[in-house]
């Protein structure tokens, strides 16, 4: 027979929930009530998620003070873990800690037929180890309507609890009243009903600690190293710019954002995440900053992270261009060069304009998740207009630009063996360029892929969180986001720096580094002849035989073959 360890939830279980079965109830029934009772505060950690903020003091179970209660209710962690029942972690801290309204202080707690069904669901987990179910959570003590008792909604889901009902004597007086932001919710704005509901600094509202902490750690490795391979191909460029022209200057844009963007993960290192995502309100409490700039950090952060990542997907988008022009339609680097202007300013003009709208409309927000700020970490709105509208976008017309530029290649390649003509350069030419463009185009599909899950998940929890206010109370919260598609989107984003190494990797760029370090600027490179490149477009043309020497006739001595004078004048 197998053993169970010492850190078995089992058996935590079965310990913990076996020095509940010897808890002396203070009274017959949990709602006799004291003589002089009064509402405070909830001040245990496991049911601070309530729909409501006030217990019953003293408790009606134990007569003892909360810190008290929170180690009692400490013992029925391993059972709430199970999620044996839908309704098992409200059952619990309504017996813990009852629901005291405002106004007339009593304990309210989960009515009967919450108790049997929990009951029901959960005791066979007991039944497992032989434990007998807790006398604390006898169903007898708890009442049945018309009597004062609470009773979740049908259509309560895991993650999340709505208000309870309770009869209409004691929610009549406060139904006309606009309800507040739940426990774990800040609100903004107490006096103003259409305020929004921002998320607690450090709280785990949608994501566990586990979660940030494993999205963290892993974005820090791979922006280190995404960080790392742009900085390299940047330096590459810059070295040897003469080497580099249209198109290929492009990917040297195009690493220089990259570098940028990937710096805010960075970030964990050295700023700790409530300096960098969070705004403190005069209470003392503070939020996941939501349309405000007062957090330096937070906007730095927004933009380096929106702004360069934009810019990128433009600059991929002009290299796509301007492959097509030099491939497809034989442009010669200077004949692109000369319309360079156009090209920056569509790539920073662009990613200019949609930084300033977003500041306009403050549409920045902080992510719970990885604690930088950005857009659409909140707000599925702005997730889909400045998110994902703009790089599908992108990622669309630059891949029918590509296609169209090496189908050209491919029509040359094929006339050149026609002629006979040596096709290996072209050959490793659109193997690199294929090999670049699926290693830039591929984790941005990945990333979008992600995103529109996002949105959808943000299209529930938007209403039910940060516009909870607006909902009366009413908020319902859904089942929480799969964190592993939220890592994915961030992991993908910081793997395009591979694309820019791919280009510069090469035999060329030893030799350039090689001059670099051992020779620095003591001796410039040969100059090559300004009119030589105009000569040679991207997809040159099969070199031509030698001209034939021309061949001379031999001079008569014929008398009458003699060169005679022209009539002509």
């Amino acid at each position: 027979c197998s053993s169970v360890g010492s850190d078995s939830p089992h058996l935590q279980m079965m310990n913990s929930l076996g020095i509940l079965l010897f808890i002396p109830l203070a009274t017959s029934s949990i709602f006799d009530q004291a003589a002089k009772g009064k509402c405070i505060p909830i001040d245990i950690d496991l049911c601070k998620d309530l729909p409501y903020n006030y217990t019953y003091f003293p408790n009606t179970i134990l007569h003892n003070d909360q810190h008290t209660l929170q180690t009692h209710t400490e013992h029925f962690k391993p059972l709430m873990k199970t999620k044996c029942h839908p309704h098992i972690h409200f059952f619990i801290c309504s017996v813990f800690a009852p629901m005291c309204p405002i106004g007339m202080p009593q304990a309210v707690t989960s009515c009967k037929s919450v108790c049997e069904q929990v009951k029901a669901d959960c005791f066979s987990i007991l039944d497992e180890f032989g434990i007998g179910w807790p006398e604390p959570l006898n169903c007898a003590q708890f009442p049945d309507p018309p009597e004062l008792c609470m009773k979740p909604t049908e259509d309560e889901i895991s993650g999340g609890f709505s208000a309870p009902r309770v009869p209409s004597k004691v929610s009549s007086s406060s139904s006309s009243k606009p309800t507040g932001c739940p426990s774990d919710l800040v609100d903004v704005d107490p006096h103003d009903p259409k305020s929004h509901c921002a998320f607690s600094c450090q709280s785990n509202v949608m994501f566990s600690t586990d979660n940030k902490r494993m999205v963290r750690s892993w974005s820090i490795w791979f922006a280190a190293a995404n960080a790392g391979v742009a900085f390299f191909s940047f330096l590459t460029f810059a070295i040897d710019r003469k080497r580099f022209r249209f198109p290929e200057r492009c990917v040297f844009y195009l690493s220089l954002c990259i570098f940028l963007s990937s710096l805010p993960y960075l970030s964990p290192l050295i700023i700790d995440a409530p300096i960098r995502s969070c705004h403190a309100l005069g209470n003392g409490r503070s939020y996941l900053s939501i349309g405000t700039f007062d957090n330096s950090y937070c906007l730095a952060s927004f933009l380096l992270n929106y702004f360069f990542s934009t810019a990128a997907a433009l600059w991929w988008l002009m290299f796509s261009f301007t492959l097509y022009l030099s491939g497809g339609r034989k442009w010669v680097p200077e004949g692109i060069e000369a319309c360079s202007s156009y090209v920056h300013f569509v790539a920073w003009g662009l990613s200019s304009l949609a930084t300033i709208i977003v500041l306009i409309f403050n549409k920045v927000d902080a992510s719970e998740l990885t604690a930088l700020c950005s857009v659409g970490n909140l707000n599925s709105i702005a997730l889909l207009w400045f998110v994902i509208v703009p790089r599908i976008i992108c990622i669309v017309i630059g891949t029918c630009f590509i296609v169209g530029g090496f189908a050209s290649m491919c029509r040359e390649r094929i006339s050149f063996r026609t002629r006979g003509t040596d096709t290996s350069k072209l050959e490793k030419l659109m193997a690199k360029m294929g090999f670049f463009c699926a290693l830039f185009i591929l984790p941005n599909v990945i990333e979008l892929v992600c995103q529109c899950y996002k949105f959808m998940i943000l299209t529930q929890w938007t209403r039910m969180t940060i516009e909870c206010k607006q909902q009366l109370g009413a908020c319902h919260r859904p089942t929480p986001p799969q964190a592993e598609i939220y890592m994915a989107a961030v992991l993908s984003n910081l793997t395009t720096g591979l694309s820019c190494l791919v280009w510069v990797l090469s035999a060329k760029t030893v030799n350039s580094w090689k001059n670099f370090i051992f020779c620095g600027m003591c001796s410039s490179a040969p100059v090559k002849s300004p009119l030589e490149p105009s000569t040679r477009p991207l997809l040159e043309p099969p070199t031509a035989p030698p001209p034939q020497p021309p061949v001379y006739m031999q001079m008569t001595t014929n008398p009458q073959n003699a060169w005679r004078p022209s009539k002509v004048v």
